[in-house]
């Protein structure tokens, strides 16, 4: 009788344990939803375009075996990129396209005419990466977490860029 009532009361605690662990994961998870890193830049958002996307992934696919790069439209498609990231919601699959396009044509616009420069290999993986839906292999993770790392991905790319005009303005 004794040992029963142990054991009824260790279920008891384990199910109120459980249930507060639930509520506080609940919460946890509601609280990076509900992140929006933005950007400190001053873009206008533009509406997402799929069929000028996957343009713009063909036409930077094209380019990564390319010595000479054509660094205006490089800069064009990046813009057009950062346009139509900030007009879409994080966490979206048409979001991680655009951030994964700028990242790509920034990394073709730092790689060097060498077709084996470490900027074509990255801006490749990041073209696959565009084209793969959050969740799936290679697409990264989906939803809330997804959303939360295209968001910190294209803080990164706006910094990198802000990098790359300070060099070109440098007598």
């Amino acid at each position: 009788m004794r040992s029963t009532l142990g054991l009824v009361m260790l279920l008891v605690v384990m199910v109120v344990v459980l249930i507060l662990w639930t509520r506080q994961t609940r919460n946890d998870v509601e609280a990076v939803r509900s992140v929006n890193l933005g950007t400190s830049e001053s873009v206008a958002p533009r509406p997402f375009d799929r069929a000028a996307a996957d343009r713009m992934a063909d036409r930077l696919r094209a380019l990564l075996d390319r010595a000479d790069l054509p660094l205006e439209e490089l800069r064009a498609s990046a813009e057009q990129a950062t346009g139509w990231a900030a007009g879409l919601a994080p966490g979206t699959f048409d979001y991680h396209m655009a951030v994964n396009l700028r990242g790509a044509a920034g990394e073709l616009l730092a790689a060097s005419p060498s077709l084996d420069d470490p900027h074509r290999a990255r801006a490749k993986q990041l073209l696959q990466q565009a084209e793969t839906a959050p969740g799936q292999p290679g697409g990264g993770p989906p939803g809330a977490v997804g959303g939360l790392k295209d968001q910190l991905q294209n803080l990164q790319q706006s910094h990198q860029e802000k990098l790359q005009e300070v060099e070109r303005e440098k007598p």
